[in-house]
Order: structure tokens, then sequence, then C-alpha cells
């Protein structure tokens, strides 16, 4: 859930940029990266979650909370920093965002964009409550050719990290 809502941010940060339109928003992540800061919560105003983001075409890596996840569009990696344990599996599941976008847009309200900085309401099934969310855009920059940085070598971690590949 908290990958759900992180990538939700992310997304919409960018589609402030896109002025609301899908296909406006699809044709500049593939021709940007972008980064983002964001945050979330309750109704009440309690802050549920908070990270940073980097996105670029299907590509992406968030980190939010002691926790990393990176995705190259084909694959995702959930790397958990404090229980040292690396989840792989492949990318365009029911909860990929990229892959479900009209869908998701379906479920934002009170969207407000303010310059770099944006906030909507996202509701949904299964969500007990409105999420609250806000976010600002760090940087936009051309696409680059290299994706290295949403790609994870799993050689570079030590035997005391748990890496298990469901793809």
């Amino acid at each position: 859930m908290r990958k759900f809502i992180t990538i939700l941010a992310t997304l919409f940060c960018l589609q402030a940029a896109a002025q609301d339109s899908v296909q406006n928003l699809i044709s500049m992540l593939e021709t940007s990266r972008v980064s983002i800061s964001y945050s979330y919560g309750d109704s009440k105003g309690n802050e549920l979650g908070s990270g940073m983001a980097t996105i670029q075409g299907h590509c992406y890596s968030v980190v939010e909370s002691g926790s990393k996840y990176i995705c190259n569009g084909t694959n995702l990696w959930t790397i958990n920093q404090r229980n040292k344990e690396i989840y792989i599996e492949t990318a365009g599941g029911a909860a990929d965002i990229f892959g479900n976008l009209d869908k998701i847009l379906e479920n934002v309200s009170d969207l407000v964009i303010d310059g770099t900085r944006l906030s909507f309401t996202f509701s949904m099934q299964g969500i007990p409550e409105p999420i609250a969310c806000k976010a600002t855009i760090l940087r936009k920059t051309d696409a680059s050719e290299d994706l290295s940085d949403f790609t994870v070598d799993t050689s570079k971690y030590d035997r005391m990290w748990v890496v298990t590949d469901l793809r």
C-alpha cells in the first residue's frame, strides 16, 4: 500500500506538469526524468508517509521509510534496509501504477496546482478514508539513455541480505 501511495504521489506531481492530460503525461515521462519530494496523510492532517522519487518513462526509484523501490520497467526491486531483504518481481502487475494510469486518475479529486507544488485527495475502494497528498517537483531534465539508476545489482549485497526472486 505504501508503494502504491508513493508512486501515486509521484505520478500526480508529474500530471501537474502535464496539464491534466494523460497523453501529455505519458509523453513527458518518455522525454523527461523528474525528481520529486512528496508526503501524504489522513483527513485529520496526520502525516502517514513521505519520501523522494525519480521517474523516467516506466522506470522509477522511490525512497521512503527505510525502503527503496526500483523499477526498470521490466523488473521491480523492493529493498528493505531494516530487514536486509530484497524482493524481485515482474513489473506491470495490477498494482503497477504506470500500467494502470487511467484507472488511478479516476480516484483523484481536489487537484490543486501551484507552480511546482500540487496537492490532491486520493480515494479508492479498500482504503478506509481519503488520503491527502502533496508533492513538489525538485528537478526536471531531459530523459537519459543511462538507466542504471533503475536497476539493482544484487551481487553487491553481502550474505547477510536475503534476496527473494519472485519473477
